[in-house]
């Protein structure tokens, strides 16, 4: 008879792909995974279509990262617990994974309330308050930073690493080009702040008479405002919607500029390379800033807030960094120094150790 393990989150693809992952492996180790999610949530929809069973509690997506929309979330949890408690006496599950979102904690206190054995994943260098919460339900947090585990001093907690995709370690270390090559990466829906001010540094670069050869993500919103801003300004660029293959970007770049939310940083590591992180200021927790200054105390990255990224200055930093082809080597290895290959692979073991099905 198969082990049944269940998956609890979504929300957003910092909770769903890496989830998505320890479920590849938990069935490859011939486990039976279930997906508990949040009706109402987009991201969930792609556990369905991978053929995953997927159970869906009746509370609607978080999607601020506002206090209100905390005090929301709550709300829904006397209604959503029960629905849980009776999923998981029906299914019998030897451990719960959370993932983070909507759905996590519910899954998390219902399975603590029946004395199933409960892992938490923390993607971000400083937990969030949600995990701060369950932490104490928790027999184990993985953690995707050395930073995280820190956070937890008198709980069981160990660095496994963010699953991220094979394709990545597989990245070969950076040599830099001539001219050098500058990938710009905005996350899944494309960053505004970056989509404005990163054409108007590398015009003023070039003017500097600095080339650079430039791939930017843009998303899909931005994706013609940001080509028609480089066609303007009269800089060569090849703009993306959303890259397909991101691994294959971060092969054919030699430094990026990116937001800073925990998977992009983990891609970024694996793939050991040297990036300028601007963090996105509105982030729960202003996790963004903290996996960034993780990255940085490493040698991998140089952090610019928001507020210190004037096009002058993101001009200074990247003439700085592209005249020292060596520097951009030795961040690279820095950063791949942090990463944990088969992340998905160990969380999953984890999983299936604490249920004692392994």
């Amino acid at each position: 008879m198969s082990v049944h393990t269940v998956v609890a989150g979504g929300g957003s693809g910092e909770h769903v792909s890496p989830g998505m992952a320890v479920v590849r492996e938990l069935q490859a180790l011939g486990a039976a995974a279930h997906w508990l999610g949040a009706q109402g949530d987009t991201e969930v929809e792609v556990v369905a279509q991978r053929g995953i069973p997927l159970t869906l509690l009746a509370m609607g997506p978080v999607t601020q990262a506002r206090p209100i929309a905390a005090l929301e979330h709550i709300a829904h949890m006397p209604r959503a617990v029960p629905t849980a408690l009776r999923f998981l006496l029906e299914l019998q599950p030897a451990a719960v994974l959370g993932v983070g979102g909507p759905a996590s904690p519910v899954g998390i206190v219902a399975a603590g309330l029946l004395g199933i054995p409960c892992v938490l994943q923390e993607q971000n260098a400083v937990p969030g308050w949600t995990i701060r919460l369950l932490s104490g339900w928790a027999d184990l947090i993985c953690c995707g930073f050395t930073d995280s585990v820190r956070s937890f001093p008198s709980l069981p907690a160990e660095w496994t690493g963010n699953p991220v995709r094979k394709d990545f370690f597989a990245v070969a270390p950076t040599t830099v080009a001539e001219p050098p090559r500058i990938l710009v990466l905005g996350g899944s829906q494309g960053s505004l702040f970056l989509n404005r001010t990163v054409p108007r540094a590398l015009a003023i670069l070039r003017g500097q008479g600095t080339a650079a050869q430039v791939r930017h993500q843009a998303g899909v919103r931005w994706a013609e405002m940001v080509s028609t801003s480089y066609r303007d300004l009269g800089v060569e660029a090849e703009v993306n919607a959303f890259l397909s293959e991101p691994w294959q970007a971060l092969a054919e770049t030699d430094l990026v500029v990116a937001r800073s939310g925990a998977l992009t940083v983990s891609e970024l590591a694996a793939a050991g390379r040297a990036a300028v992180l601007i963090p996105f200021p509105g982030s729960a927790g202003n996790h963004h800033e903290h996996n960034a200054r993780a990255m940085e105390r490493a040698g991998g990255a140089v952090v610019l807030t928001e507020a210190e990224s004037t096009p002058e200055r993101l001009t200074a930093l990247l003439g700085e960094l592209l005249g020292e082809p060596q520097r951009l080597g030795r961040m690279g290895d820095a950063a791949r120094a942090t990463s944990l290959p088969d992340a998905a692979r160990r969380i999953a073991g984890r999983l299936l150790d604490v249920g004692g099905a392994a």
